[in-house]
């Protein structure tokens, strides 16, 4: 487990560029019914819009995948800051849903767009891997760059068994883009991450490259769900245990977290936990009503919705927690102060 608090750069977040939402098909719950062939049930109707808190989900279309929509991502944000081309450093693509898992599919996308001075890797870790490329720049930073590039992308719909409907109402499709600088108007304060290799089959695709023609079952291709019961439970101790030892790492007491945005898996679990931990309702970032949970792109694309709120500017000594926990089960966090 990787704990720390002592960095002596300072991180930020430039621009960030989400997916061309309006090219996805958007998902209403009636819409999703009728997808998967169930009738309208006001009760079942019900659970998802006030249990779970979901309305609607972005899904990505039959003839596009997830490196599609980390184009439409990269597109947008070379939209905001052109200069990039030259100026990264580094190209991080985080995602577990590649169409091309052989591929170094940072490198395509990078060479596509006409980076000439960047760095590639690929980096995967479930639900937590945004946080954790995050982390990954700031050791990047830390050797002496100055900026680069994170993209994350997924399209957890097409390895989501249709029949399994509390996964295919959760979840939906995304892909965000983030300009990542050296910067003296952040201090990283601490951050986190860790994993529980022992549930790694909590939620798994069994199914291999290269696929098997002759024996391929279109179902090991699906997620597959064992060890629920403690792996439900180990990770709701995780999200909790994971906040707790980021504060006291960063030594921020919850007061001072003005900003808590995290990975949503549904609309009511991280002011819960943000709860349990002291830190404030209206400190907490939530967009799973809309967007669903997307995997990795979570994180970073409820920050970019946080921001479009005028109220949610940073000043001077706020803290902001950026944080993740997904099955697997692996974990992430970074805290950041403002400090110019």
């Amino acid at each position: 487990m990787l704990k720390n608090n002592y960095y002596r750069q300072g991180i930020d977040i430039r621009h960030i560029a989400t997916c061309d939402f309006a090219a996805l098909e958007c998902v209403s719950n009636a819409e999703l019914f009728a997808r998967l062939g169930i009738a309208s049930q006001p009760r079942l109707t019900r659970f998802i819009e006030q249990g779970m808190g979901i309305r609607q989900r972005f899904v990505c279309p039959p003839h596009q995948n997830a490196l599609d929509l980390a184009r439409s991502a990269v597109q947008r944000l070379l939209a905001q800051n052109p200069a990039l081309v030259d100026e990264a450093e580094f190209f991080i693509l985080g995602g577990i849903s590649s169409p091309l898992p052989v591929a170094t599919t940072s490198a395509l996308l990078a060479g596509e767009f006409g980076f000439r001075n960047v760095s590639c890797w690929d980096i995967k870790s479930g639900c937590s891997t945004g946080v954790l490329a995050l982390i990954q720049a700031l050791q990047w930073i830390e050797s002496g760059a100055r900026t680069g590039v994170i993209v994350c992308s997924e399209t957890l719909s097409k390895f989501t068994n249709p029949e399994v409907l509390q996964m295919s109402a959760a979840i939906g499709d995304g892909a965000v883009a983030l300009q990542v600088s050296a910067s003296d108007q952040w201090k990283v304060r601490g951050l986190v991450h860790g994993t529980d290799p022992s549930l790694v089959r909590m939620m798994q695709v069994k199914g291999e490259f290269p696929v098997n023609i002759a024996q391929y079952d279109p179902a090991r291709y699906y997620f597959s769900f064992e060890q629920k019961p403690e792996g439900l439970e180990a990770i709701g101790r995780y999200w909790v245990q994971s906040l707790q030892d980021l504060l006291a790492t960063s030594a921020v007491t919850p007061e001072q977290v003005k900003h808590y945005v995290a990975h949503q898996v549904d609309a009511s679990k991280n002011a819960a936990i943000a709860q349990q931990c002291g830190i404030a309702d209206d400190a907490v970032a939530r967009n799973f009503a809309d967007f669903g949970n997307m995997g990795c792109p979570t994180v970073f694309i409820n920050l970019h919705q946080w921001l479009q709120q005028p109220q949610h500017q940073f000043a001077r000594g706020d803290c902001l927690v950026l944080h993740a926990v997904g099955g697997g089960v692996s974990w992430a966090g970074m805290c950041l102060e403002r400090v110019g």
